[in-house]
């Protein structure tokens, strides 16, 4: 599943704080306005697709999907959208991106979708990788460090989650890309547990973890990054 959506206001590197101000503000309503597509559709058959499992566990770990399945508990579902569209997406998306003349257009990804439907209601975890709005010099500096803390070299996790989840933003050079882009167009990847009980078998973090360490390893980025254990306060 993608999300294609077009962002108005923001700044590209060196413009004021201003700009960036301005950009927050859009990414927020955008993102709202976009929202409503994420929701995974459930599946025909009542049985767990074998498919969408393996997926999820390549997302985030086996011991993590199945630890998110007991917090679950009864009617879980896993959900898809192709690894290999995702990537060659994105690796289409960044290399035909160039400086200062970002059209502002970002395809946002959900490898991953896990769902329970008990007793009437729906507990859900969700994943969605993309490139960010926000560049490296935002995030790290000025008024960019108000939204965002520095956990690692090179790795800024969001001082609190959006519409789409607790946000980590980290550089993710494509090869045959222009100068600049693994900085400037920086990826960004999301999980959205907030439906899960507060004693959880595994983590946010641990499945931020996995997702940016999974996500990194499938497009191939150039850095040499660590994502640190120790992401959330």
């Amino acid at each position: 599943m993608s999300v294609t959506s077009r962002w108005a206001g923001r700044s590209v590197v060196g413009r004021s704080a201003v700009g960036r101000s301005v950009a927050a503000l859009a990414v927020v309503l955008s993102a709202a306005a976009c929202g409503g597509g994420d929701t995974p559709k459930p599946n025909a058959t009542d049985a767990v697709s074998p498919t969408a499992l393996k997926t999820c566990q390549e997302v985030f770990g086996k011991a993590n999907v199945d630890a998110v399945r007991a917090d679950l508990g009864d009617g879980f579902r896993p959900f898809d959208h192709s690894l290999t569209e995702a990537r060659d997406g994105l690796v289409a998306e960044a290399r035909g991106w160039a400086a200062g003349k970002d059209d502002l257009r970002r395809t946002t990804h959900h490898p991953c979708e896990m769902e329970s439907r008990t007793d009437g209601s729906t507990l859900r975890v969700g994943s969605t990788v993309g490139w960010s709005m926000y560049d490296i010099d935002f995030v790290s500096s000025g008024e960019g460090r108000d939204r965002w803390r520095t956990v690692a070299d090179g790795v800024y996790v969001g001082s609190r989650p959006d519409n789409r989840g607790t946000p980590l933003v980290m550089p993710c050079t494509i090869p045959g890309t222009a100068a600049g882009q693994g900085k400037e167009l920086p990826l960004q990847v999301s999980v959205n547990d907030e439906d899960r009980k507060d004693d959880r078998t595994v983590s946010t973090e641990q499945l931020l973890k996995s997702l940016a360490e999974s996500t990194r390893e499938l497009l191939g980025c150039e850095e040499g990054l660590s994502v640190p254990d120790d992401l959330l306060p």
